[in-house]
């Protein structure tokens, strides 16, 4: 994966205002939350009193430190997959879940032109795209995991329940029919 050189101004502009960086993605990523939701999510960041919340909070920010830095997969996969199995159980298309991703790519050019460093960095920009654009693949691949381990304990929850079921029509045909006794 590709490393950004901390000496480019887009780097040094984005690390410098990470806090304000996580806040922005972390309002973007409420957005698909029902306003309801997105305002308990975004107050509390207990863990045990708002467990998605703080996981998004805390894997946000994580995740920029790791697209700023090396990028090491085997840390960013625990990060991703965090919030990835909160939005596969959720009612997320694909494309919703995985769209966070998607999302800080606006939030660090809004924070580039509000810096009024629009035009230096585009080639900065483009290697910050190709890494979030990596990071959005991860996603969607861990994503799919998530959602096939879903399907399955659905599959096999439903084929322990034909037995039982079997054996309630039974009872109940047993009951019913009075030449059985």
């Amino acid at each position: 994966m590709m490393e950004i050189q901390n000496t480019t101004i887009l780097a040094s502009t984005v690390a410098g205002r990470k806090d304000a960086l996580v806040q922005a993605w972390l309002a973007r990523v409420l957005e698909s939350y029902a306003p309801q939701t997105s305002r308990f999510l975004a107050q509390d960041s207990d863990a045990f009193r708002n467990p998605i919340g703080h996981t998004l909070q805390q894997s946000l920010a994580a995740l920029l430190d790791e697209l700023l830095g090396e990028m090491n997969v085997e840390r960013v996969k625990p990060l991703l997959d965090g919030i990835v199995r909160i939005r596969a159980v959720q009612d997320f298309t694909a494309s919703e879940a995985v769209a966070f991703v998607f999302a800080l790519k606006q939030v660090v050019r809004d924070e580039v032109r509000s810096q009024g460093q629009e035009r230096g960095e585009v080639d900065d920009l483009a290697v910050l795209d190709a890494r979030i654009d990596e990071l959005a693949l991860l996603a969607f691949d861990l994503f799919m995991r998530c959602r096939e381990q879903l399907y399955e304990v659905k599959a096999n929850e439903a084929r322990r329940r034909v037995p039982v079921l079997e054996r309630v029509r039974e009872r109940s045909r047993e009951r019913s029919d009075p030449s059985s006794r």
